[in-house]
């Protein structure tokens, strides 16, 4: 890396930095002492840090705390995202609230910042299909297909595509939609790009690449995508399975392949007409 990139990245944190916390002097976001919170226990992890439960103290209400394995430039970044983003949404019953943030200095004096947000007492919705799909009617999954398209086209019409729509950042609260993690999410019409292969059958197509065994290219997603990620949703929400779902194996490159030339989940049997519409109809 070199010295300029440096820089930039140190001038970048700072400004993010600088942001945070003139919405905690000006009190645009609740701030909480991180010692106020008690019974911490880890429920999650991901590319960028871990999620546990906590309550705050003298009260029964369990809160989600976001935190992040390295307060680098890519993650601050991270934070101020989610954190505009959520304040123009935060309005909507299916999108998960940020009640505000915490901090704590570590042990080499760097400050880390933890998002406090709602808790979703049954985790993702790939868990909570895993767990009550045999109790669920179609008038559930169509109630919860109905939920998911309100969360999405409320962020299309405040122009924010998500971009990384799929089963595992999809909460659920007493049998409510809720959606979360806004990481990926940007602006319509500024450029996103997809480099993952690990939620490969949730993705636009258009991002594959069938050229000299690349699985994946520089493409912006968009709306568009979001769409095509809902379609899928709504199958598994169908199904109570992942897309092509297989025990102990892996999504690869053959499947990659297949999905761009067209490859499609069959749809399930018994799944009512109206709701195989839904998400068949170009």
């Amino acid at each position: 890396m070199s010295d300029n990139t440096t820089i930039q990245d140190i001038e970048n944190t700072n400004k993010s930095n600088t942001w945070i916390e003139e919405v905690i002097d000006k009190e645009y976001l609740n701030y909480y002492e991180y010692n106020q919170f008690s019974n911490i226990q880890k429920i999650g992890a991901g590319d960028f840090g871990k999620v546990y439960r906590a309550n705050l103290k003298n009260s029964e209400k369990f809160f989600a705390l976001k935190s992040f394995f390295n307060l680098d430039n890519i993650n601050m970044k991270e934070i101020v995202r989610e954190l505009k983003i959520q304040h123009e949404v935060d309005f909507h019953d299916n999108i998960i609230r940020y009640h505000g943030i915490s901090k704590f200095e570590s042990e080499n004096h760097h400050i880390n910042y933890i998002l406090v947000m709602e808790y979703a007492d049954s985790g993702s919705l790939r868990n909570y299909l895993k767990d009550n799909f045999g109790k669920l009617t179609w008038n559930d999954k169509h109630h919860m297909a109905y939920q998911l398209a309100c969360a999405v086209s409320c962020l299309h019409n405040k122009g924010i595509a998500h971009c990384d729509l799929h089963s595992y950042n999809i909460l659920v609260h007493q049998n409510m939609i809720k959606l979360a993690d806004f990481g990926l999410s940007k602006r319509i019409g500024t450029s996103t790009n997809f480099q993952s292969k690990e939620m490969i059958p949730y993705v636009d197509p258009k991002i594959y690449n069938n050229n000299n065994n690349q699985t994946t290219q520089m493409f912006s997603l968009n709306e568009k995508s979001d769409i095509y990620s809902i379609g899928v949703l709504l199958w598994e929400i169908s199904s109570g399975l992942p897309p092509f779902y297989a025990k102990d194996k892996q999504y690869d490159v053959n499947l990659t392949l297949k999905i761009a030339q067209g490859l499609r989940e069959e749809v399930v049997f018994n799944t009512p007409e109206d709701y195989i519409k839904i998400y068949t109809s170009k």
